[in-house]
């Protein structure tokens, strides 16, 4: 699949990202970057199975 049929599938949807660990939330920041560039107004969800709460303030 190349990004643009990527970006093209994910454009303007709901988004759920699920991540096994997040320590630094380095990876979680940039996905989130990315997606609000492709889904303005719709909701992008994070689930995190083990991770520091404090790094989910930044990311709001």
């Amino acid at each position: 699949m190349t990004d643009e049929v990527l970006c093209a599938s994910i454009h303007q949807q709901n988004v759920l990202v699920v991540d096994d660990v997040t320590t630094s939330g380095s990876t979680l920041n940039e996905i989130l970057r990315t997606l609000r560039i492709l889904n303005e107004d719709k909701a992008i969800t994070v689930f995190s199975l083990i991770g520091h709460k404090d790094l989910m303030a930044d990311a709001v």
